[in-house]
């Protein structure tokens, strides 16, 4: 198991929670956790103005991480490209429940895949109320993480995100 001393991060810290997206660590303080003190991290998410408290020991085990590098940005278009989506389930609740579990991973490459899928799917059948809402997390995931991966504004990753799916 991962040691969570890879993600302790300081206040002002930019960090990724699973299907949340970006948020930024406001404090890190105790905070009453099972009965006990614990130190925590207080994370403000940029869109919503939600704030979570996470037990630093438990970081890992949420899927908290740091936002991809840039150079990790180029994996994620080459998942866009890659037409090729692994083997879709035809019934649309087991593709609902795998969509979830891959966003729920945290992993942005998962995100790519379902972002991916639906896409192509979106453009050959149309989705479900449900896939939808799936597909427009997933968009937002993407865009706002990569948007601060590079350093953009969100409208020329949508732009970027859009090249990769129709080229």
């Amino acid at each position: 198991m991962k040691s969570s001393a890879l993600y302790e991060f300081s206040v002002g810290s930019k960090v990724i929670y699973p299907a949340h997206g970006i948020g930024t660590i406001e404090k890190v303080e105790k905070c009453e956790v099972g009965g006990a003190p614990e130190p925590c991290y207080f994370i403000r998410f940029q869109k919503s103005g939600m704030i979570i408290t996470a037990p630093i020991r438990s970081a890992v085990s949420v899927g908290l991480r740091c936002v991809i590098s840039k150079k990790e940005v180029t994996k994620v278009f080459k998942i866009l490209k890659d037409a090729r989506s692994e083997a879709m389930e035809s019934n649309w609740n087991k593709r609902q429940k795998v969509y979830l579990e891959k966003i729920k991973s945290g992993s942005l490459f998962e995100v790519a895949s379902v972002y991916r899928d639906l896409y192509f799917l979106r453009t050959t059948k149309g989705l479900s109320f449900g896939e939808q809402q799936v597909f427009d997390n997933a968009h937002k995931l993407i865009v706002s993480e990569i948007a601060e991966s590079k350093g953009v504004g969100e409208e020329k990753v949508v732009k970027m995100l859009n090249d990769a799916l129709t080229n």
